[in-house]
């Protein structure tokens, strides 16, 4: 969902901006990158080292999803990516199952999907809520691909984050990424099917990403 279907992750970095300005620190964007697509655990390791001890971690979490509580609630616009909404339409339209694979926490993934009108095209919904081991590992699209009842090589796979990347990959899924923060690293860029800037770019290819 985030940085792939909805322009997330720019909001996201500003919160904890705003966040870590209130507990006195700066937040890099460097920092926020090297954390994009990561579990709320693992990227806390990451923060924690960058910071030295010096932020408490726990802290700028509470502060930063009240900051984004606090602009969606106050009407703040959460944007598709391009060619998000039609792609999603254009799939659901061609018969197929569509399932969502998020690192994102339930309440905030269903208010989402609803309020962008996109919820009642996904027959299958696994959050971070509902796996023990978050992206990177395989297991949220293991899970996925079993709650769709379909083997990981029959499912297609998009996806924007390296660790998101890594997961759907490991787990066996033929994977698209569609960058919007962090570019793909050497693994992903030689074991993803296509590399697209765009999910508008994705129509040409279609009887091959299907095949």
């Amino acid at each position: 969902m985030d940085g792939l279907l909805l322009s997330t992750e720019p909001i996201y970095f500003a919160c904890y901006q705003r966040a870590a300005k209130k507990l006195g620190q700066t937040f890099p964007f460097e920092l926020y990158e090297s954390c994009v697509g990561m579990s709320t655990t693992d990227a806390a390791d990451i923060i924690d080292n960058y910071f030295k001890g010096a932020l408490n971690v726990k802290e700028l979490y509470r502060l930063a999803y009240d900051e984004f509580e606090n602009h969606i609630h106050g009407g703040g616009e959460v944007d598709f990516r391009p060619g998000a909404k039609e792609a999603v339409e254009y799939f659901a339209g061609r018969g197929l199952p569509l399932a969502l694979a998020s690192s994102n926490i339930r309440r905030w993934v269903d208010y989402l999907l609803e309020t962008k009108g996109v919820k009642k095209y996904f027959s299958v919904i696994t959050t971070s809520e509902e796996v023990n081991k978050p992206k990177p590992d395989p297991e949220i699209y293991l899970t996925t691909a079993a709650h769709l009842h379909a083997a990981p090589g029959e499912c297609l796979s998009f996806e924007d984050s390296t660790a998101g990347a890594t997961s759907a990959i490991t787990a066996g899924l033929r994977t698209c990424v569609v960058p919007q923060i962090k570019q793909p690293d050497t693994f992903v860029r030689e074991r993803a099917f296509k590399i697209y800037k765009s999910l508008n770019d994705i129509y040409p290819d279609m009887d091959e990403l299907l095949g």
